[in-house]
């Protein structure tokens, strides 16, 4: 099965309101929208419908001019991905402000579209024109010489927008529809420890802009792959930090988009560097996957830069990270240093694991076999001379998996049983990587 798929990259200087035209076409706020430069940095893609045929938006970070971000770094980055996202799509909507005008910025993003002009549809969007009083503003634009321009308002909507949308439907291009289920993986971690390097070994191109300038990606960049034949979906975010750390709307921003990731993820990468000790803030992240219910993996980056390693370094190392992120203790760990691309192929079939492992059922014959034989190991607890009766056990559920216990009293329940019995129950099925909801109900009467 075949369906219609149509790109269309959205560029421009920064504050000319490529993420609102992004955000009002998605009707959602899935772009970051503020009034300071350079805010969107990398390449953001996501799907439409319009006049029946799928189009994919991707909203490009602004070209930027040094006077307002200094890192050149960055600049020359955010630059590469606008032409990355200009290569690959079909259609081009260059973005200018018409209440400001023609600017030096303008002029040089112009002179690049117009050698390609021939070869690929440029539409020239002038933007805030939210009356028909400012459309004498759009006249001047056409010096530009990417034609007629087509005055929009990104804030109220316009007629130049449909029709920039109903020239984009009528064409079309040909690709394959994934149609069996894809896994869901959100890269997660502190700033600074590696996801977006992560990110584009797994993909084998250059797809988030990698820095080490810590908070560079802001925005939660969703990405499909197939490998094996199996499908899946990359979510690189940006870095978790401490709410003291949070000192700007961009990265209050930034911090929920990452904790939305895990919220939609089947499975989080907790990404550590392996050259620190767990923070607070790795155990902080561990909670949140934890709390979500998600699978995890947890993957010890930078693993090139431990010196002095002996054959025993990893297990040491390995019972330290799980005893400081003892939140996801379950997990599979893996060894990495996306420098040198060292295990990095490892992570998809360890995600196949960890997944299978998710959405694992067990009958409840089984279940009911392996808890009578739990049971007789270590007597239930009693409170105030009422001892906890364990009836039968059932999964409800999977993704996580969820055991239902039926008993006597769940109030007799304690912690440190409720975890002795996920231990045990551990121990005769493998769930690695898997968190276990346990539910304990009263047995009907």
């Amino acid at each position: 099965m075949e369906k219609r798929d149509i790109k269309v990259a959205i560029i421009g200087r920064p504050n000319v309101g490529k993420s609102t035209l992004f955000n009002r076409l998605l009707k959602q706020r899935k772009s970051i929208v503020d009034d300071f430069p350079g805010v969107t940095r990398d390449r953001l893609y996501a799907d439409i419908e319009w006049n029946g045929k799928p189009i994919t938006l991707i909203d490009t970070g602004g070209l930027i001019d040094e006077k307002y971000i200094p890192e050149k770094e960055i600049i020359d980055e955010v630059r590469k991905h606008v032409f990355v996202a200009v290569d690959e799509a079909d259609f081009v909507v260059f973005m200018v402000d018409g209440k400001a005008g023609i600017t030096s910025q303008d002029e040089k993003i112009a002179k690049i579209l117009r050698k390609i002009k021939d070869k690929k549809k440029i539409f020239l969007a002038v933007n805030k024109i939210d009356t028909e009083k400012q459309l004498d503003l759009v006249s001047e634009f056409y010096s530009l010489g990417l034609g007629e321009p087509y005055p929009i308002s990104a804030i109220a909507g316009s007629s130049g927008l449909a029709d920039i949308l109903d020239e984009v439907s009528k064409s079309s291009k040909n690709h394959k529809v994934i149609s069996d289920e894809i896994v869901k993986i959100a890269i997660v971690g502190k700033p600074n420890v590696g996801k977006s390097s992560i990110l584009n070994c797994l993909l084998g191109k250059e797809r988030s802009i990698v820095s080490s300038i810590a908070g560079t990606t802001r925005d939660s960049i969703d990405t499909e792959i197939s490998v094996n034949s199996k499908h899946y979906l990359l979510v690189d975010t940006a870095g978790l930090r401490r709410k003291s750390k949070v000192s700007s709307v961009i990265e209050r921003y930034a911090t929920t988009r990452a904790i939305e990731a895990i919220e939609k993820a089947d499975i989080a990468l907790l990404v550590v560097d392996s050259a620190e000790k767990i923070s607070d803030q790795d155990q902080k992240i561990a909670s949140v996957i934890k709390r979500r219910n998600k699978a995890s993996i947890i993957i010890v980056n930078k693993w090139d830069l431990v010196g002095n390693k002996t054959s025993t370094t990893i297990n040491r190392v390995e019972e330290q990270i799980l005893y400081g992120l003892h939140f996801v203790n379950y997990s599979k760990i893996l060894f990495t240093s996306a420098i040198e691309k060292k295990n990095i192929n490892k992570i998809f079939g360890l995600v196949d694991e960890v997944f299978g492992n998710y959405q694992r059922r067990i009958s409840t014959g089984k279940l009911n076999k392996a808890l009578e034989d739990i049971v007789l190991l270590t007597s239930p607890p009693a409170k105030k001379g009422k001892a906890l009766k364990i009836y039968y056990a059932t999964q409800a559920n999977v993704k996580p998996p969820e055991i239902v216990l039926f008993v006597n009293d769940s109030e007799l329940v304690s912690e440190q049983y409720q975890k002795f019995l996920e231990k045990e129950i551990r121990s005769r099925f493998d769930f690695t990587g898997s968190p276990i909801k346990m539910v304990f109900r009263n047995k009907p009467k």
